[in-house]
């Protein structure tokens, strides 16, 4: 057996297109997979990859592997059982979207870092990922039912590190006039989402069209990249609101963002089609 061992960075849109290719890589090439996503972006205990999702395909405990095992970039062999650290973006990254070929090595590394393919359609995918995290389905499917999230289209205000050159307010006008397009006067539902307390206090002044995002984080980096210190709630708890408002736009009707180049929204649109069989069992 040979494996592939897959080290999270980044924000979840990221993981999300890495994850994909990934195991599409591991079924092509009949490896065991093991995802590990205890780096300090996602984690600041055991906040684990599998607390969270299964994966209904050959995977590995990367305690378990067997002794003297040949990997490849072979920099990862004495760091293999290690959580993924800041240091670790100037390794050697691998491209395994485009192989071919599969590598001789028995065990393969790839990090968030790297070059990844973009997937449009997820049907491969999400034939074996699965929400397995009580809490999150609980709250997600209550939403379903409550807010009637099939009929409805959500508004994702992106706030924090994809401001770019536009302010807050620009890209909230922005949205609006995109809400006019798709219907604001003329009956459409919508529920909103956000990271950015300034973006809710928007929303509520101007619409009210429920909010539905339970935390904020007030910072400019990112709610992602908070480190532990400067958190007042855990980061499993974050990480539980993030991944329920996640999944409460994948079964949305459709989704509109402050920001284009958000991954956070074009992979929670890729997975509509198939977000029911995400969600069971």
């Amino acid at each position: 057996m040979k494996y592939l061992i897959v080290k999270g960075y980044l924000g979840f849109g990221d993981r999300l297109e890495s994850l994909k290719m990934c195991v599409k890589y591991a079924l092509e090439k009949n490896r065991a997979i093991y995802i590990d996503w205890r780096d300090s972006v996602w984690s600041h205990s055991d906040e684990s990859f599998y607390k969270y999702f299964d994966l209904k395909m050959p995977s590995i405990d990367i305690d378990c592997l067997p002794p003297n095992l040949s990997v490849y970039p072979e920099c990862w062999k004495s760091i293999l059982k290690e959580p993924y650290k800041d240091e670790y973006t100037t390794l050697p990254d691998i491209n395994i979207g485009s192989l071919t070929k599969d590598y001789e090595e028995d065990i393969v590394v790839y990090s968030c870092i790297g070059y990844r393919i973009i997937f449009p359609s997820s049907n491969f995918f999400t034939n074996i990922f699965r929400v397995i995290h009580p809490e999150i389905k609980q709250e997600v499917l209550k939403r379903v039912s409550t807010y009637d999230l099939k009929n409805k289209i959500c508004i994702h205000l992106r706030g924090t590190d994809r401001l770019q050159n536009l302010s807050k307010l620009q890209r909230f006008r922005g949205v609006r006039l995109r809400m006019i397009e798709k219907g604001l006067f003329k009956g459409e539902g919508f529920i909103a989402l956000t990271d950015d307390e300034d973006f809710a206090r928007m929303w509520n002044a101007n619409f009210k069209y429920p909010l539905l995002t339970k935390i904020f984080v007030s910072n400019s980096i990112g709610n992602h990249l908070v480190k532990k210190e400067n958190l007042a709630v855990t980061k499993d708890t974050l990480n539980k609101d993030m991944l329920i408002d996640f999944f409460t736009m994948a079964f949305c009707k459709d989704i509109l963002s402050s920001s284009k180049d958000s991954r956070f929204a074009r992979e929670s649109r890729r997975l509509h089609p198939w977000i029911t069989d995400i969600f069971s069992n």
